[in-house]
């Protein structure tokens, strides 16, 4: 449930609830209203934490007031009083000793998905919890020297027993029906659900039963509900094979009371507390079962998540280097502008949108003004310098949609949409400008260059954009003709 509570409202929650379970458990298995609430304690104590102990206390008290009432003995004698102060405190510690045992695996949310936290832990707060509960509730009996009914030995260790299996068969099932609320099921799983419930119900008719009597078949022996409780163990979810346990429980104890079925038959002396010992270690087992299964259901997940992670990872790697690929495919490694090919395939497709819908756009056709010279004089690796310092001025001065390349040795190329003729001499010039003051330094030799620009605009007849290039190319030779250093439009 993913409400969060206030302290006074779990704390009514658990007593209340705490308090009808007492009430069932003196009206309908006709016991001791203390430890079949147990369950109640240890649930609320693990959903909740140390500060549900007051909603224990409080339930506990309220029970136990109940029982001398529905006994017609007086609950507000002294020596009631104090029997229901201990009593009270006894569950309430012993609920709280339960909560120190499992702490850690309730801090992180899984007191019942692995073994080694059912094994090692639950099953033995389980039995710490009756254990200080029994110590309180019969102990209190010898300090004010009343008997207790069976003996002070066997009376704690009878509560301890009954504590302990109180708590293992109702505090999971309402551990899950908390924690997993809502519980989202499909048409599937309400047909099984129901259908295991149906053949858990009769197995328990016919084990704890009336009927138990009138058919004399060697199948029909306790352990026989073993088999559905496995089969939700490992088929079904926490939150249902919890609440099988908690239903056996209660339709053997009923049987058991009204004088039916197997242990009342084969152990009528005993049949208490042999049956308290049999659901112990069945249910035990049913948990441990159910937390292999979980365990490993968790594990599978965390594999297939890693796979599936491994998987992603692998495929952003392959898709990092397709991309890189495609980009080196289309760039030149020096400049890192688009080369001949990137720059025409790109180029080709936005001109194509102006063929469709005219407008205006340029063309910039860049060329170093000589360039051999400074490769003769100063060496290639000065040359190099020189085109990569020519490259970071036009990304200096390009916007981000236009298109930039490298298309031959010492010329550079720019596409420039939505720019008008005006837009584009200006730009060239300001490039042109920028170049000329630009000083290239490479082993302490400096070199100053300039470059020619040639200017082309879209025209109505271009068909291609190779048209706009030939007359950029043109208005670049005039420009070379002319005397280099210059911008020229045609």
């Amino acid at each position: 449930m993913k409400t969060v509570l206030k302290p006074w409202q779990f704390n009514l929650i658990t007593c209340c609830i705490y308090l009808l379970f007492a009430i069932f458990t003196m009206q309908a298995l006709h016991t001791l209203s203390t430890w079949p609430p147990a369950g109640v304690a240890l649930a609320a104590v693990t959903l909740f934490g140390r500060k549900a102990w007051l909603g224990v206390a409080a339930g506990s008290m309220l029970a136990v007031f109940y029982h001398f009432y529905l006994n017609n003995l007086d609950p507000f004698s002294f020596n009631h009083l104090v029997i229901n102060l201990a009593t009270s405190t006894g569950n309430t510690l012993a609920a709280l000793c339960a909560f120190n045992i499992m702490y850690k695996q309730i801090v992180l949310h899984n007191p019942l998905k692995r073994v080694e936290n059912v094994a090692g832990t639950f099953i033995f707060a389980c039995v710490a919890m009756g254990m200080v509960s029994a110590i309180f509730g019969v102990g209190i009996y010898y300090v004010l020297g009343l008997e207790w009914f069976d003996g002070l030995f066997f009376g704690i260790l009878n509560w301890s027993i009954s504590n302990a299996l109180a708590a293992i068969a109702i505090s999971p099932a309402l551990y899950f029906l908390w924690r997993r609320w809502p519980h989202k099921m499909t048409t599937q799983n309400v047909m099984q659900s129901l259908l295991i419930t149906a053949i858990t119900v009769l197995c328990c008719y016919l084990i704890f039963g009336p009927s138990y009597t009138h058919f004399d078949l060697p199948i029909l022996q306790p352990s026989l509900i073993l088999f559905p409780l496995l089969y939700c163990a490992m088929r079904l979810s926490s939150t249902l094979t919890s609440c099988m346990n908690m239903l056996v429980f209660c339709l053997a104890w009923i049987g058991s009371n009204q004088g039916w079925g197997y242990f009342y038959q084969h152990h009528a002396g005993d049949a208490e507390i042999t049956l308290q010992f049999f659901f112990l270690f069945i249910f035990a087992v049913v948990l441990l079962v159910q937390a292999v299964f979980n365990q490993r259901q968790d594990e599978q997940e965390e594999l297939t998540r890693l796979l599936e992670q491994r998987v992603e990872e692998r495929t952003c790697q392959l898709e990092y280097q397709k991309q890189k690929a495609l980009k080196l495919a289309v760039t030149d490694p020096l400049t890192e502008l688009y080369n001949r090919r990137g720059f025409f395939k790109t180029a080709h497709h936005l001109f194509s949108q102006y063929l469709r819908h005219p407008g205006s756009c340029a063309l910039l056709l860049l060329d170093l003004d000589k360039f051999k010279l400074i490769n003769d004089n100063y060496g290639h690796a000065m040359g190099d310098e020189v085109i990569k310092n020519t490259a970071d001025v036009l990304r200096q001065f390009t916007r981000e949609s236009d298109i930039t390349g490298r298309i031959g040795g010492e010329e550079l190329v720019v596409f420039l949409p939505m720019s008008t003729q005006d837009d584009a001499i200006s730009l060239a010039e300001r490039i042109r400008q920028a170049v000329s003051e630009q000083q290239v330094t490479l082993d302490n030799v400096t070199v100053q260059y300039t470059l020619s620009i040639g200017v082309s605009t879209f025209d109505q007849n271009d068909k291609t954009l190779e048209t706009m290039l030939k007359r950029a190319d043109k208005a670049l030779y005039i420009a070379k003709k002319q005397g280099r250093n210059q911008v020229q439009y045609c």
